[in-house]
């Protein structure tokens, strides 16, 4: 065997070990967040407006936020349940891994990149997206603009931070014509959609500590540090991160909320991770500290949620299962949501207007009122439809904890 002949098996060896070891790494870490993760109340949304037909999710969606195609292949797939859809974005999850394959490092980045480690288990758009990103990235990278315009309208019609990577598609305006006439449904729809639904986001910056336990800042400092570092070495594939990056935060500053940080990076994953490893291809140290540094934040994240008391909301509503099903049942605010899916499906809504858009709060208005006869009532301790039964009835409870309250009404 010549030297040659040696130095590429040899090369052919440490290739296959790297993939070996992050798809060891990438199922370890998303299959501990799989089944340690408690439902997240996004998820159960997500449940809710599944079952519903095709028609019925477009009609539900405009009281609420977001494209539909997710909750068209959990529907069309017959997934029931969080872990049902959980296991689909998963499965997205693993093609993007799969994609990236040939460039080990992006796929060992990507394998422990936290965001990408949370999203790939959250039975939500964000795996879904972030898959068709990459394979419009990579199509880009090939000048094949053709399948990157599909495979960005795709990943609108996931989640509307697709919409972001349209102008990645500039220099060839057909194909970005094409994408922005191939999504004009989806921007009637979000111009539809009520403000409202999008209006609990906070402030930007600000971290979702219920998705993921804020990492210590040192931490965070090191990723940051080495990021810049490889941006130094600037690639095609930074510019596919910057582009939607730099629209992202700016529309987080300037026009509406948007769900940064944590989710975006999510779907921005591929791109980045692709980036990184570009830049340091010939600089292996500082790509195995940001992926070591990757890999304790995630760990961090992980042991959070494996040590997390259950869920008070949901605990409340799991009571419910054993309340009289011959006095009826209703629920308010957040409540509601928990309780159809993990209890009483028949739950009856107060207000009304909360069956219509569950993933957000509906305020009682004047003239809204429960039934007349005795039922049972679950919500928070805190509601304001609690204040209103106060006056005028006998609230008699029945379960309490430090959030959420059931009580038999008379």
């Amino acid at each position: 065997m010549s030297a040659e002949d040696a130095k590429r098996r040899s090369s052919l060896i440490a290739h296959r070990s790297a993939l070996i070891f992050g798809t060891l790494l990438f199922l370890l870490v998303r299959g501990a967040l799989l089944f340690w993760r408690q439902p997240f109340f996004d998820e159960l949304f997500t449940v809710w407006i599944a079952a519903k037909p095709f028609a019925g999710i477009v009609e539900a969606l405009r009281f609420d936020s977001g494209p539909p195609l997710y909750y068209f292949v959990v529907h069309g797939m017959f997934l029931r349940g969080v872990l049902a859809a959980r296991l689909l974005s998963f499965a997205c999850a693993g093609v993007t891994f799969i994609l990236l394959r040939s460039r080990t490092t992006a796929a060992l980045l990507y394998a422990v990149f936290p965001p990408a480690v949370l999203f790939a288990v959250d039975a939500r758009s964000y795996a879904m997206c972030a898959m068709f990103v990459t394979i419009g990235v990579l199509a880009l990278h090939r000048e094949r603009y053709g399948v990157a315009a599909a495979s960005f309208v795709l990943a609108a019609y996931s989640h509307y931070y697709g919409v972001l990577f349209f102008p990645l598609l500039w220099r060839r305006w057909r194909a970005l014509a094409v994408a922005i006439i191939a999504f004009a449904p989806g921007f009637w729809l979000a111009m539809h959609q009520p403000k409202e639904a999008m209006g609990w986001i906070g402030g930007f910056p600000s971290w979702p500590d219920a998705l993921f336990v804020r990492p210590p800042l040192a931490l965070l400092a090191i990723a940051g540090v080495l990021i810049v570092v490889a941006a130094i070495h600037w690639n095609r594939f930074l510019t596919m991160a910057a582009i939607p990056l730099g629209l992202a935060l700016l529309l987080a500053i300037v026009a509406r909320p948007v769900y940064f940080p944590l989710r975006f990076e999510a779907v921005i994953a591929p791109p980045l991770m692709l980036g990184i490893a570009e830049s340091f291809r010939s600089k292996r140290i500082p790509a195995i500290a940001l992926g070591a540094t990757f890999l304790f934040i995630t760990a961090i994240g992980i042991a959070d949620h494996r040590t997390r008391p259950p869920d008070e909301y949901r605990l409340a509503a799991i009571v419910t299962r054993a309340l009289p099903r011959d006095v009826p049942l209703v629920a308010s605010g957040f409540l509601y949501l928990e309780t159809v899916v993990n209890a009483r499906p028949e739950a009856i809504a107060w207000p009304q207007e909360q069956a219509q858009h569950p993933g957000w709060r509906a305020v009682p208005n004047r003239g809204s009122a429960p039934p007349q006869s005795v039922f049972f009532w679950v919500g928070e301790r805190l509601a304001p439809e609690l204040q209103i039964l106060r006056q005028t009835r006998e609230v008699e409870p029945v379960y309490i904890n430090p959030r959420a309250v059931v009580a038999r009404v008379r």
